[in-house]
């Protein structure tokens, strides 16, 4: 997924072909455009998603939205392709912002194949629905791609995932390529990364292992605490720990250091919740440097 319905969305953006106007639409400010290192990249702004003129391998540090002959002044629709794969909330998502910020009407499409029960495709829209509310959806039968591009009105902007376990999503791909030269304002196709901590990490909490244990209860609340020196992770210490120590220095009642790495998914940083609680997980990069503190849960 990518940041909430809705919410505002940090997005940066790489050069190519459509990119820099694809990121402005989907972006509440001023998008950065970025070159080099993208995963340093995008860490440091935080980003949550980056617009490429193609998918970047295997990364998957953020959702990438890929433009293929997107052309802005021709949109007159914007239709989302749903299928139930991974990507189909960001595709809804992504259409939704673009309606809005084109001034359009967006919509949600699932194909399904003659004779198919639509039930399921029916109750997969009401559910993405429940996240981008503003927008209708409605299942059509077809055949394959050729029919699905008749459904489609002159200027509508398709939106559909990376290819996956569903025939319409891999069909875009070979034949699918006569839908994105059909459709006269181009497509998007997306792909969903999963949530990762420097996307909902906050501010560090520390303490100086110099500090005293009594200043120390004094100036924090947190029962499980960081311990960093010149920037860098040393330690943790306990409250109970502190409780009774009077003038001794947190340093001498630290135990060993635990942190949540920054590029970690959410997934991965829960195991450490049962051992922090309430308080911020200290969140480092590789070389140990304290950089944010993680509170659970984030949404």
């Amino acid at each position: 997924m990518t940041a909430s319905a809705g919410t505002e969305m940090t997005v940066v953006w790489t050069r190519g072909n459509g990119c820099s106007e694809l990121a402005s639409l989907l972006s509440e400010g001023v998008p950065d455009r970025i070159t080099g290192d993208l995963v340093g990249q995008c860490i440091h702004h935080r980003a949550d998603l980056l617009v490429s003129r193609r998918f970047p391998g295997s990364f998957d540090l953020v959702s990438v939205a890929v433009p293929l002959d997107f052309i802005p002044e021709n949109v007159k629709r914007v239709v989302s392709a749903v299928a139930g794969g991974p990507h189909s909330f960001l595709a809804a998502d992504t259409a939704s912002r673009l309606g809005r910020g084109l001034g359009v009407e967006s919509e949600m499409l699932s194909a399904i194949r003659p004779g198919d029960d639509p039930r399921e495709s029916e109750d997969l829209l009401d559910h993405i629905g429940l996240s981008v509310p503003e927008m209708g959806g409605r299942v059509v039968e077809v055949e394959g791609i050729s029919e699905l591009v008749e459904t489609l009105d002159e200027g509508t902007l398709v939106v559909f995932g990376a290819p996956g376990g569903s025939w319409l999503q891999r069909s875009m791909f070979g034949p699918g390529a006569r839908l994105r030269s059909k459709a006269p304002a181009g497509a998007i196709m997306v792909r969903s990364a999963p949530d990762r901590v420097f996307r909902w990490m906050g501010e560090p909490v520390f303490v100086s292992p110099l500090r005293l244990a009594d200043d120390t209860l004094r100036l924090h609340e947190e029962n499980v605490l960081a311990v960093a020196d010149e920037g860098m992770l040393i330690g943790l210490v306990r409250r109970d720990r502190l409780e009774g120590a009077g003038d001794s220095p947190v340093g001498s009642l630290m135990e060993e250091a635990l942190s949540a790495k920054v590029d970690e998914t959410i997934a991965e940083a829960m195991v450490l919740e049962p051992k922090f609680g309430r308080d911020p997980i200290p969140v480092t990069d590789h070389e140990e440097h304290l950089v944010g503190g993680l509170s659970l849960p984030v949404a």
